[in-house]
């Protein structure tokens, strides 16, 4: 009788203890060995899963990693002072660009773009002892394009953060329109449109906040350039307006070419690649 209450309780023993071990097995797949699979919300995970973290690929085509585009904005506002006359104004642009990843540090880009922009002139001048100020009003619309090369200087936060130095040549034109006080003797006398052109040193900082999109923001304060402006007249009368070859020298301004830094403005975007 000894014998057979020995083995009852030896085969309730095992039952006991592979029962607790199938509860330990559902629980932890791991205790399962390393081929057990464990169903997650929806998702297949494997035993190996839970010791090893796998590093994600970038499976994109080559182009599609050196390729990229964006949208850029700019505010830009100021304030001019010369004999006798003051200028105050803002513009706002839209530059969308695209560009090409040359190498790891350097970046060869495009952008074309297009601004609209509202300047109050005073004009002041002196009638017997008397000093008389008038305004004149004058909106343009602007379109330029802009090449330009990027080189990454240093970078932060495994890559994240980059500081850049751009270089860009930049040419376009204007369409200034006077829309309230007309006032004969100034510039806008038969002015039909401008030519600009010019280069620029600023920099630039970037920050990447996924695989494929970055946020830049261009420091213009700390830019500076060389610039200049041809006008080109309308009127057959004018002087000025006989030959309208940028660079005969026979126009009024030939031009307002001058080192100049980029004071007012604030100037940022978005880059994403394929």
């Amino acid at each position: 009788m000894k014998k057979y209450a020995y083995f009852l309780a030896v085969i309730l023993l095992g039952a006991v203890t592979a029962k607790a071990q199938n509860a330990q097995n559902d629980s932890d797949p791991l205790a399962a060995g390393a081929g057990a699979v464990a169903t997650v919300i929806g998702e297949t995970h494997t035993a190996l899963d839970s010791v090893t973290t796998l590093s994600v690929v970038d499976d994109r085509p080559e182009w599609k990693k050196k390729l990229y585009y964006g949208y850029n904005f700019d505010i830009y506002w100021h304030h001019d002072s010369k004999a006798n006359t003051k200028e105050n104004g803002w513009s706002i642009a839209i530059e969308p660009e695209i560009g090409w990843k040359l190498k790891e540090r350097l970046y060869l880009g495009m952008r074309v773009g297009g601004s609209y922009q509202n300047t109050l002139n005073t004009y002041s001048y002196t009638v017997d002892t008397l000093t008389i100020s008038q305004d004149m009003r004058v909106m343009r619309g602007t379109w330029e394009v802009t090449p330009y090369v990027r080189y990454r200087l240093k970078s932060f936060f495994n890559d994240k953060l980059g500081i850049w130095l751009e270089a860009h040549l930049y040419t376009g034109m204007e369409f200034p329109r006077v829309v309230s006080g007309n006032i004969t003797g100034t510039d806008y006398d038969g002015l039909k449109y401008n030519v600009t052109y010019g280069v620029q040193v600023s920099p630039v900082i970037t920050y990447q906040f996924s695989r494929k999109r970055s946020f830049q923001i261009f420091f213009s304060i700390m830019s500076f350039g060389y610039s200049g402006t041809a006008r080109i007249y309308a009127d057959k009368g004018n002087e000025y307006t006989n030959d309208i070859i940028i660079f005969s020298g026979k126009l009024r301004n030939l031009l307002a070419n001058q080192f100049t830094p980029g004071l007012y403005g604030l100037k940022f975007g978005v880059q994403k690649s394929f």
